[in-house]
């Protein structure tokens, strides 16, 4: 998910004064203490000395002490080493995602949602298919608005807070009205100030909401999921706290809201770490309720945390090669419908070097092996990956993956040449996957959802359209990107071409 403030990296200082050149191993002891070791590989030349010089910064900001910048870090050292082994330039990966339109027909249509909105979602999430079949809720990260829309009842708006990352749809108090899970940074920009919070917006079941804040007081809140982590009958949330630097962590809000009362949730805290993002529910292998959590920044990593004893434990699942991997989304989901959870990733973030086209960016499968524990294969190359979800697109019996790229450094409209992967499908055929164009030249969109809008039995496309970071911003017009799914290409009028 989108957070501004990107990646960043931390390097160890050192005490001893540094020699005036480094070899291998003092550079991998300096920086590769507090995270994986960077290869010189991972970024061009020219990028280097911006980079480290941002770490020697960020040494200081966290240590907070002047003998830290200091000599105690060899920057022009560091920046010798890298430079002399870095490439001159990436690999281009734009070739490999001129991919082609596939068998499937979309047609495509444009929703304004009003009075509050405009192109800058940040995300975008369907109701369960049992309440509001066919209705997303959007969060709009340019004005703070939190808008409802379906085909047949059109645009709703819920409320305005500050900075919205997330909307999550549930039943909150049992009154069998569906109500919304906020999630508000507080600030869009880099900060550690207690300016996040998690709202409510209390359906009443006629189509109105009141916004109340839950959980405030706390570093730039990025998720909350909706979990009866407790076992009693009603959801908890569990908060992803990104932060910037300092402050971030994950909490549990366990609800204690009286039938027909006032909701009332009480705060505890499970770990204290920058960098939180996404956050999915699991089971642990007793049937407990368990989650997962995405954290950025220089850990690159995701975990999965359950109970013990009252304690909550964490462990591991995934640790990305290096810190400018750029983790942005993960699901979890059997994808190989072997009976055991695997993981949907997609690392496109680019917000922390400002570089667009990295080879190692795109969708991936973390599969679940057993005893062998997860092997990583990828799915597809996608330049700016930001959002995947998993789906049964064609309606073959197994799960195809769906796809979204951001990249709010390159200039639009893009030359229809091109031909740059802005929304793409994974076709699940035997042991892998074969991409398929959806749409080129428009990568920005931080986040989708599927839904079956006209109720056709297919699942159709809702894709937010986020220019929050474009020098020119409108905060009117389109807001969404409607791609309605009308099966094989063959039975639908006209031909199947990608939209530029």
């Amino acid at each position: 998910m989108l957070l501004a403030g990107g990646a960043t990296w931390l390097w160890h200082v050192s005490d001893a004064e540094p020699p005036a050149a480094l070899n291998d191993e003092q550079v991998r002891a300096a920086c590769g203490n507090c995270h994986a070791f960077p290869d010189p590989g991972i970024l061009p030349r020219s990028a280097w000395r911006r980079q480290i010089e941002h770490m020697a910064f960020l040494v200081d900001y966290l240590e907070g002490t002047e003998e830290a910048r200091g000599g105690a870090f060899p920057v022009e050292a560091i920046v010798a080493w890298y430079e002399a082994r870095a490439p001159e330039r990436l690999e281009d990966v734009r070739a490999g995602a001129h991919y082609e339109a596939g068998p499937l027909h979309f047609r495509k249509r444009l929703a304004v949602l009003g009075g509050g909105s405009g192109p800058g979602i940040a995300t975008v999430h369907a109701f369960p298919a049992e309440a509001r079949a066919g209705h997303v809720v959007t969060t709009n990260m340019l004005n703070g608005g939190v808008h409802l829309f379906s085909l047949s009842g059109g645009p709703r708006r819920v409320g305005v807070t500050a900075h919205p990352a997330r909307a999550r749809p549930v039943d909150l108090d049992g009154d069998g009205h569906q109500d919304l899970v906020i999630s508000d940074l507080g600030d869009s920009t880099p900060s550690d100030e207690a300016v996040g919070r998690v709202r409510v917006a209390r359906g009443d079941g006629r189509g109105k909401f009141a916004l109340e804040t839950v959980f405030e007081g706390v570093g730039r809140v990025s998720d909350a999921l909706p979990l009866d982590v407790d076992a009693d009958g009603d959801p908890d949330l569990l908060v992803a706290v990104f932060g910037w630097l300092r402050g971030g962590g994950l909490y549990l809000l366990h609800n204690e809201t009286p039938a027909g009362g006032a909701l009332s949730f009480r705060a505890e805290a499970i770990l204290s770490r920058p960098g939180a993002m996404r956050l999915v529910a699991l089971e642990d292998a007793a049937g407990q309720s368990a989650f997962a959590a995405i954290f950025s920044q220089h850990y690159e990593r995701i975990s999965s945390f359950s109970q013990e004893d009252g304690k909550w434990r964490e462990q591991v699942i995934f640790e990305a090669p290096h810190p400018a991997w750029g983790l942005s989304d993960f699901d979890a989901v059997d994808l190989d419908a072997d009976g055991d959870r695997d993981f949907l990733l997609a690392n496109g973030d680019t917000l922390d070097d400002g570089l667009p086209f990295k080879p190692y960016h795109g969708v991936w499968w973390l599969e679940n092996r057993g005893a062998e524990g997860y092997r990583l294969a990828r799915i597809g190359r996608l330049a700016g990956a930001h959002h995947a979800e998993a789906v049964d697109l064609d309606g073959d019996g197994d799960l195809d993956v769906v796809a979204s790229g951001f990249l709010p450094q390159i200039p639009l409209p893009m030359p229809s040449r091109a031909r740059l992967a802005s929304l793409v499908w994974y076709e699940r055929e035997g042991q892998g996957f074969r991409p398929w164009l959806i749409e080129a030249n428009h990568p920005r969109h931080t986040g989708f959802a599927l839904a079956d809008l006209d109720a056709d039995g297919r699942s159709d496309l809702v894709v937010g359209i986020n220019q929050a970071w474009d020098q020119e911003v409108r905060e009117s017009g389109p807001a969404l990107e409607l791609w309605l799914n009308e099966g094989p290409a063959e039975r639908a009028p006209g031909h199947a071409q990608p939209s530029d």
